[in-house]
């Protein structure tokens, strides 16, 4: 059964179902599952270790799903130290439209 609402219908996605970023397991496999599965899957961008490495999980998580899905980049600069704009420009690169 699909249930459509304003937020299916607005994220393209088939139930309204969203991951939370989820620190240490948010990779390519997580998030495809549930965009396969009709939600919306999120990768979780500083678990990766480089913005280039946020960029190669984008492109693992394209070749396992068709569907929409976001990457969550929590910025806390006193906490994890990471070049924030670097990782920024790589989702916008990849046209990842939901950050």
């Amino acid at each position: 059964m699909v249930l459509q609402t304003a937020l299916t219908q607005m994220l393209g996605i088939e139930h309204p179902v969203i991951q939370g970023g989820m620190q240490y397991v948010g990779y390519a496999e997580m998030a495809s599952a549930v965009s396969n599965a009709g939600g919306l899957g999120i990768l979780t961008g500083l678990t990766q270790p480089s913005p280039e490495d946020l960029r190669t999980e984008i492109r693992r998580c394209r070749q396992m799903t068709s569907k929409p899905f976001g990457v969550n980049l929590t910025i806390l600069p006193a906490l994890i130290p990471a070049d924030y704009d670097a990782y920024v420009r790589v989702v916008c690169e990849e046209h990842v439209t939901m950050l």
